[in-house]
């Protein structure tokens, strides 16, 4: 029992995880390869789809139960405001329930979010073993694996309308955090300041602008690498036929 309250403490102390170190590169390897082997597959599951959306779900549902019964920093940081915690909610939500658009959103937000969050990243002050990380990489691994799946396997693709829905939804969505982020003293979205360093000397105006460009920038060469792929694979189609 002592084991199970250690692993949900709140107390926090050092985190002793180390950035590119053996853990961390060994999870980037599971998180590339099973992306490979997810691609390379080409087959479409709804056992994948369920069994994913249920675990993303789940994942996030804990991590939130957690924030909110150990009182630590809910407001400030246990709300599913971040661009990732959106995403595995949309990407759970999407699979299980065959939602398109939410796929769609979900998974763009996603592709983006998680290769940054597995590669750069912003765990909580404790020490493992400890829910939070678990949540992180599980969330983030599952992430990447369902937007890899919903992109590569099961093209579900982004007409013109549907990525202007994203990229104004998107910039809404930053713009209503920023507010949020100063008046909570959070900072969701990295709208306040950039969990690698960068930046935070800027005019926060000036920052909050050039995050904003940024994701737009990722968002638009997204859509063209996967309407670019959908392209081909017509032309070969027809050239076969």
């Amino acid at each position: 029992m002592g084991k199970f309250y250690y692993f949900f403490r709140t107390s926090t102390e050092q985190n002793n995880f180390v950035n590119f170190g053996i853990i961390h590169i060994i999870l980037l390897l599971i998180a590339f390869f099973g992306s490979l082997l997810i691609i390379k597959s080409k087959k479409e599951s709804r056992l994948f789809e369920v069994f994913t959306g249920s675990i993303l779900l789940v994942q996030q549902l804990t991590l939130y139960l957690w924030y909110f019964v150990g009182n630590y920093n809910f407001i400030r940081e246990g709300l599913p405001l971040f661009h990732c915690r959106i995403a595995i909610l949309m990407l759970a939500i999407g699979l299980i329930f065959k939602k398109d658009f939410i796929c769609k959103m979900g998974s763009y937000w996603g592709m983006f979010g998680s290769i940054s969050a597995l590669i750069f990243l912003g765990l909580d002050p404790f020490s493992f073993p400890h829910i939070t990380q678990f949540s992180y990489f599980i969330g983030h691994i599952l992430l990447l694996w369902g937007s890899v799946y919903l992109l590569f396997v099961k093209k579900i693709g982004m007409s013109k309308d549907d990525f202007k829905k994203i990229l104004i939804t998107t910039n809404l969505y930053h713009i209503v955090i920023f507010f949020v982020d100063r008046t909570i003293n959070a900072n969701y979205a990295y709208m306040k300041s950039s969990p690698i360093g960068i930046g935070n000397n800027l005019n926060p105006f000036l920052y909050g602008f050039i995050v904003m460009m940024i994701f737009n920038i990722v968002l638009s060469v997204e859509y063209i690498i996967i309407n670019k792929k959908e392209d081909s694979s017509v032309e070969e189609f027809y050239e076969v036929a």
